[in-house]
């Protein structure tokens, strides 16, 4: 469920929502709102279907009505339909493109996105500021500690080396693996899992990915890379859906999973889950802004 939070001049708003008998969805701000406010933020956690989209909306509108705002961001950490970020098969559509053409009739000054899944969102998102993997991970001490004590990066596949060579150099890795695997395209059926590169004997191993869904890539992954002599398998993903739960990696090869508060609730954290709250994350990329 998408949570909205809505701050003016740095001064935090409340809001309510809720869904007419016909379904349409209603959003509401309940305080006063003074009339010289200049600078709005938004921030919409977990939006993921057209209806939070349409309160994300209302919420800038009822502002606009009344507000002189000369600034106005939308803090996004999940983008909607990243994945689907070109045509895939005849017949299929440019979800992403679609869904940013929506986004764009809103006319934020900024619309700031955690990890998005691929450069593609910069082109069809405008104004979009992309907050990398790298800073996003780094929000986390004990996953740093461990990259610091020679925990070794994992790309979970070939189209993922971009990504995980920007975050070796910002983590100050000398080295990463690289694994491979084939998908169908018309089922998403997963198959040929191999590791391509990288000794990973002996070693302490972290698989970095921007979204696990139902975890198949990380579950086959961690058979290989234990095949290979992988001393213990982690897992650091911006967004967990976990559509099938962390216990299904937990108890499928995966030791210990990092992620940010983006998709998952604080009801996923455990012993072997830490969530990074994404609170921090846009507080670090505000500051950087601001220098």
């Amino acid at each position: 469920m998408m949570k909205l939070q809505l701050t003016l001049d740095g001064q935090d708003v409340a809001l309510e929502s809720g869904r007419f008998p016909d379904g349409a969805v209603w959003g509401r701000v309940l305080a006063p709102l003074n009339p010289q406010a200049e600078t709005l933020t938004l921030r919409a956690t977990a939006l993921q279907t057209l209806d939070d989209l349409m309160l994300v909306a209302q919420v800038l509108d009822a502002v606009r009505q009344r507000c002189l705002l000369r600034q106005a961001t939308l803090e996004l950490p999940w983008l909607p339909y990243a994945r689907q970020d070109r045509t895939m098969r005849e017949g299929d559509s440019f979800a992403l493109k679609v869904f940013a053409g929506f986004l764009n009739q809103l006319r934020f000054d900024r619309v700031v996105v955690l990890d998005p899944h691929s450069d593609v969102a910069a082109g069809v998102v405008d104004r979009m500021v992309a907050i990398p993997q790298h800073t996003c991970l780094a929000q986390s001490r004990t996953l740093m500690a461990e990259l610091a004590q020679g925990m070794m990066l994992i790309a979970p596949d070939a189209g993922a080396l971009k990504k995980i060579h920007a975050l070796a150099q910002q983590v100050k890795a000398q080295e990463y693996g690289i694994l491979g695997k084939h998908r169908d395209i018309a089922s998403g059926a997963l198959s040929g899992f191999e590791l391509l590169k990288g000794d990973v004997a002996g070693r302490d191993v972290l698989i970095a990915d921007d979204l696990c869904d139902a975890g198949g890539t990380f579950i086959g992954s961690a058979a290989v890379l234990r095949a290979a002599g992988a001393r213990s398998v982690s897992l650091y993903v911006t967004h967990g859906l976990f559509s099938k739960g962390v216990d299904t990696l937990l108890s499928q090869g995966i030791d210990r999973i990092w992620t940010t508060s983006s998709l998952a609730g604080p009801e996923q954290a455990q012993d072997r889950v830490e969530l990074i709250d994404i609170e921090t994350i846009y507080r670090s990329e505000g500051a950087t802004h601001a220098n």
